[in-house]
């Protein structure tokens, strides 16, 4: 493969992986008004905090396997331009290190703050 045919496929599975990103980011919005119907709430049941519970666990679970794939992307993408000696594969390469960079342990960190942050207004009493 060709490196412009490597850097237009990683594009693509990039935009794909944004989209399971926005539902992430969706479904993240509903389980914190979940979460603060349920503390808004002083007749709020167990069984309801209980499912809350188990849907932002769910949800933060699936948010850190779009990050996992976003990250896998890249490093494939990185590998193959590397397989093929490509210019931009030293540059790309620099990318893996950033902290900031997708799939990086810092976003696993912000996914499981927001877990702990909805977790907090379910559990939580008024």
């Amino acid at each position: 493969m060709a490196e412009y045919q490597i850097l237009n496929l990683m594009q693509v599975a990039f935009i794909q992986n944004a989209m399971y990103f926005v539902g992430m980011v969706l479904f993240t919005w509903l389980g914190f008004r979940m979460a603060n119907n349920i503390y808004n709430n002083p007749d709020s049941n167990m069984l309801g905090k209980i499912f809350t519970s188990i849907f932002c666990v769910f949800v933060a679970a699936f948010m850190f396997g779009v990050n996992q794939i976003g990250g896998s992307i890249l490093e494939s993408a990185v590998v193959q331009l590397n397989d093929i000696g490509a210019a931009s594969a030293e540059r790309m390469a620099a990318y893996l290190d950033f902290p900031l960079v997708v799939g990086a342990p810092l976003q696993t960190i912000f996914v499981l703050f927001i877990l702990a942050f909805q977790l907090a207004i379910t559990w939580s009493n008024k």
